[in-house]
């Protein structure tokens, strides 16, 4: 196990956790009903339930290469209150944060409904391009960047990287496969530079965006809500469809240039009419999910970094295989 993970299950770090949510109970006024419990313990965060006579609460501890998402996630939802989760509490320093229960997820709805895609897709860009000016203000809150017109140069070092690494290690790329890969890279560079020049402005990119990670609506006219900003980056909007298309594609049994998906992305583009038409932004959708593999691939360097010798076995291909997905086309056959 990593350290930050044997740490969550010693008493003394449950001692001081459950001394923090007794502060925050007291400071809203909140009696607790019930017994905290530890409900999730594994490499990319530990999670309590803590029952209330305000309804159950959630505790969130992140591992250490996501342990801005407490500040970027209170950041965030202070810019945009009516569609994220706003913790009661954050323990920045520690990437603790107390969130309230906002009810079932989206996970709810029928899996065979694109059209809830459709909505949860419309939902977002609404968000994005709220925060579409803020790109500071996250910064400053920990949100890191990854303007497509860096991911060039972010490739060829994470190449050098991977093939530099001790032969036996988890994270080793071959000499000889990296050089192969480099040699295919050259198309998604360009289609990096070619999104690095578009209209269309940087924003939140969620990077792991789904149906669990929305909430149903308590009334048809109320906007979808969003949580879980762990694996999100300030990058191009539109990569944030990368997730959305690959689960769409697993539920829906069939491949991205399935009529509904296409349907969905077309629904999500058309939120985007003040940087050009549908037809014009389609030609950004399938660079911004290439790119979309450099974000999957940072974050899962970030989580990696310090895991144990058999989490980084079970887990390197959180890392490279966007790497070698980045050659691959993602909308086409």
């Amino acid at each position: 196990m990593a350290e930050w993970n044997e740490e969550w299950a010693t008493e003394e770090w449950r001692r001081q956790a459950d001394e923090w949510i007794a502060m925050v109970l007291e400071t809203y006024r909140i009696a607790p009903t019930g017994a905290v419990e530890q409900r999730f313990n594994g490499l990319f965060s530990t999670q309590l339930t803590v029952p209330t006579d305000h309804g159950q609460l959630f505790f969130k501890a992140t591992n250490p290469g996501q342990i801005a998402e407490v500040a970027v996630t209170a950041t965030a939802a202070n810019l945009c209150p009516e569609q994220l989760v706003m913790p009661l509490a954050i323990e920045p320093r520690r990437g603790w944060m107390i969130t309230p229960d906002f009810g079932e997820t989206l996970l709810a709805v029928p899996s065979t409904d694109h059209q809830i895609w459709a909505r949860m897709l419309r939902d977002f860009a609404a968000v994005q391009q709220h925060l579409s000016g803020f790109g500071d203000t996250l910064f400053d809150a920990g949100l890191l960047h990854l303007d497509p017109s860096w991911l060039p140069d972010y490739i060829d070092e994470q190449l050098v990287l991977h093939a530099s690494m001790p032969a036996l290690h988890p994270l080793h790329l071959p000499a000889r496969d990296a050089e192969e890969l480099d040699a295919q890279l050259a198309e998604v560079k360009g289609m990096c530079e070619f999104l690095a020049a578009g209209p269309v402005p940087l924003s939140l990119e969620h990077n792991d965006l789904h149906r669990g990670n929305t909430f149903l609506p308590t009334a048809p006219d109320e906007p979808l809500r969003f949580m879980d900003l762990g694996d999100a980056y300030w990058a191009h909007p539109f990569s944030s469809l990368g997730t959305p298309i690959r689960v769409m594609c697993d539920e829906l049994r069939t491949r991205p240039n399935d009529p509904r998906i296409r349907q969905v992305v077309t629904e999500y583009l058309a939120q985007w009419g003040d940087y050009g038409t549908v037809d014009e932004l389609w030609d950004y959708v399938e660079p911004a999910l290439r790119a979309g593999k450099m974000q999957q691939h940072a974050m899962a360097m970030r989580i990696l970094a310090g895991a144990a010798e058999d989490e980084l076995l079970e887990h390197a291909d959180l890392a490279l295989r966007p790497l070698a997905e980045l050659a691959q086309p993602i909308l086409t056959d």
